[in-house]
């Protein structure tokens, strides 16, 4: 069990640093080598998060290839460091080497948060939190910090802590995918694409429903700190309330709840925080659902949930004149449907 503590402390400490550098990079300093052109800053922002996002799927396919699970976290680490270090240059280059860095970090991190919970929510959702939490404070203080050595010395921290969790095997995994290369999965292709499609219109939805959720009391930096540890709390806790009541269960009951209080949020900040809350609570089983479907290939799936992540940022980028509310209550209707249906799929297969 303390091994467990100190591993898992590790990844979530190490994930809220590599988004907390890497938001500080890419707005403080990258940003300072586009030289005042807006076109510039926005592809560097948005090639950023293809790298960071959707380039974990052909990452992960590559580490499931090799089955190289352990060491990629600090390759990641490195790449961030040596950007930190590089000075003036292309800011899309050294944008997209810190989106692939962020990216390796997150493969390791979410294969061995697996491999530790064996198959249950809490941990995934345990190591994901974290990273909410280092956007926005990398967000409000890159200006500050990005002229800094403090970057320098935290990519050297991440480094000394992931080293302590390198050497650990991952047997929970192995025996898994040894066991799938003799029996087989239980899951067909075609069972395995649906599920991934179901979830992956959940995460895309919930991306636009939460690009709705304009609050205009949510201004300052203490309101703004508040709504963000509710948001961690929620991919934290989401997990643990799902494997002692049920995922299903959870995801459907947490989104019905949170429609009617991110609605009310609207005029009583109370229910917003609510909300926020209930809104994040799905996102450790709809990851763990990925997982679970295709162990063998793993780390592609751990990509795959932020791909989906990647193309709800791209289609919130389209202008939109649709009514918040209208926009969020249907977005989270359709991602309880599919959510609903996902899980369908998944306990038709490992019926049969």
């Amino acid at each position: 069990m303390l091994q467990k503590v100190k591993t898992m402390g590790i990844y979530s400490i190490c994930h809220f640093l590599v988004d907390f550098l890497s938001c500080i990079f890419v707005l403080g300093v990258a940003s300072q080598y586009c030289m005042g052109k807006e076109s510039i800053y926005f592809a560097e922002v948005v090639i950023y998060n293809f790298f960071a996002f959707a380039f974990q799927v052909p990452l992960g396919m590559v580490m499931d290839k090799f089955k190289i699970y352990k060491y990629v976290g600090i390759l990641g680490f490195c790449i961030i460091g040596i950007c930190y270090v590089w000075g003036p240059g292309n800011p899309i280059l050294l944008a997209s080497l810190v989106g692939i860095g962020n990216a390796l970090f997150h493969l390791e991190g979410g294969v061995n948060s697996f491999e530790q919970s064996k198959g249950t929510a809490f941990l995934n959702g345990l190591f994901v939190a974290p990273g909410a939490m280092g956007i926005f404070l990398g967000t409000a203080f890159h200006n500050q910090l990005a002229v800094t050595y403090w970057p320098i010395i935290m990519v050297f921290v991440a480094i000394v802590l992931l080293t302590a969790v390198q050497n650990k095997e991952l047997p929970y995994i192995t025996e898994e995918q040894e066991r799938i290369e003799k029996e087989g999965s239980k899951f067909k292709y075609q069972d395995i694409l649906a599920i991934a499609l179901l979830i992956g219109v959940s995460i895309v939805v919930r991306s636009i429903g939460g690009s709705a959720i304009q609050y205009g009391w949510k201004t300052g930096f203490i309101i703004g700190l508040l709504y963000t540890i509710l948001v961690v709390l929620g991919k934290m806790f989401g997990g643990f309330i799902a494997d002692r009541v049920g995922l299903k269960k959870t995801a459907i009951i947490a989104l019905s709840l949170a429609c009617v209080s991110l609605i009310a949020g609207f005029t009583i900040p109370f229910f917003g925080y609510i909300g926020i809350f209930l809104f994040n609570v799905p996102m450790a089983i709809t990851l763990l659902l990925l997982e679970k479907c295709n162990t063998k290939n793993l780390a592609m799936m751990v990509g795959l949930n932020t791909f989906f992540l990647f193309v709800g940022y791209l289609i919130c980028m389209i202008p939109n004149a649709i009514n918040n509310y209208v926009v969020l209550i249907t977005s989270i209707i359709l991602a309880i449907v599919s959510i609903y249906f996902a899980f369908q799929k998944f306990d038709k297969s490992t019926i049969l």
